[in-house]
């Protein structure tokens, strides 16, 4: 199967399940004390950024504050291996992305594995990223950042916030298909990444578009394109990938939330059935169509099913396109 279609099955998209109903009696006591929230990213990065208000309304609905704590490294896999190996009590859940959650694509190794070690929640959004560039870079279009990349084989650079993320996979994927030779530069996070992108030390980036978002309606960046099969609402003057030169080419992540492997189930009901109201009864779907991403409530039994197909599918592609750890 061609990588791009490999790329395309990445979306898993479903229609929305009916929101389920807060069982009465459902361990009322729980949360008595703060949630705290972990995520494998430095603050200023797309996780970041959907998590802190998303986890501020939870908060709010579950009476108690959940907490993000940033702990950075290898791709996510310091926080989760934190996380997997927490109390599973309810009260240190991870948020993260595909990426994470398919980590063993590329860290076959690790401490923790995904699927065993945690217990799904809930979806919380599905959606592209963006192809950036300073507003100052001579690449007015996709086509023509191409073509610069035919002509300087080597020279230009792609700064990403780890290896093994999602946007290092895109990149990859994109790459491999166009013939380009452009330097992947792995930084601790998005935020480093982009900051190096805004003084001119890298020249692109993909991303999820919460990164950018600030410097792009400040004028500062240029998106040239968006990842998924159809313009977004908020960015219609941003072309897809598809109608910029690459052809079949879509890539969407999807973020989920999880906690350690054993927590009672009620608990983990408890935050599933909170998600599900937050996304029902507050303003967190517009804040997050914001983000040039899309609001998408799932069940944790529906993650758990879906990392199961894409965690195949992760490690075929990285295989195909010979992608590895920096």
């Amino acid at each position: 199967m061609p990588i791009r279609r490999r790329a395309m099955l990445l979306a898993g998209l479903a229609a929305t399940p009916a929101l389920p109903r807060l069982a009465a009696g459902q361990d009322a006591a729980y949360p008595t004390r703060p949630v705290r929230v972990v995520i494998g990213f430095p603050p200023g990065g797309g996780i970041d950024t959907i998590a802190r208000p998303t986890f501020q309304r939870v908060g709010d609905r579950l009476g108690q504050p959940c907490v993000v704590d940033n702990r950075a490294g290898n791709n996510g896999n310091i926080a989760m291996d934190h996380v997997a190996k927490s109390a599973p009590d309810g009260y240190t859940v991870f948020f993260g992305n595909v990426g994470n959650y398919t980590t063993h694509a590329l860290f076959p190794n690790l401490g923790f594995d995904t699927l065993r070690d945690f217990s799904y929640i809930s979806q919380v959004t599905f959606g592209p990223l963006v192809i950036a560039v300073r507003a100052d870079f001579p690449a007015q279009t996709l086509k023509d950042l191409m073509d610069m990349a035919k002509a300087q084989p080597g020279v230009l650079n792609f700064g990403s916030g780890g290896s093994g993320g999602v946007p290092h996979f895109a990149f990859e994927v994109w790459r491999q298909q166009m013939g380009l030779d452009i330097v992947h530069v792995p930084y601790r996070g998005s935020g480093p990444a982009f900051q190096d992108l805004l003084g001119g030390r890298v020249q692109m980036m993909v991303d999820g578009y919460g990164v950018v978002r600030g410097a792009h309606e400040a004028g500062r960046v240029r998106v040239l394109a968006i990842t998924s099969g159809r313009r977004h609402p908020n960015l219609l003057d941003v072309p897809t990938a598809m109608e910029a030169g690459v052809p079949g080419f879509e890539f969407v992540s999807w973020t989920a939330w999880a906690a350690p492997a054993g927590t009672p189930e009620p608990i983990r009901r408890k935050l599933e059935e909170t998600m599900g109201w937050v996304m029902e009864n507050t303003d967190l779907p517009r804040v997050i169509l914001g983000f040039g991403t899309f609001p998408q409530f799932d069940t944790g039994a529906s993650v758990r099913a879906r990392l199961e197909r894409d965690r195949e599918v992760w490690a075929r592609i990285a295989r195909e396109a010979k992608i590895v750890a920096d």
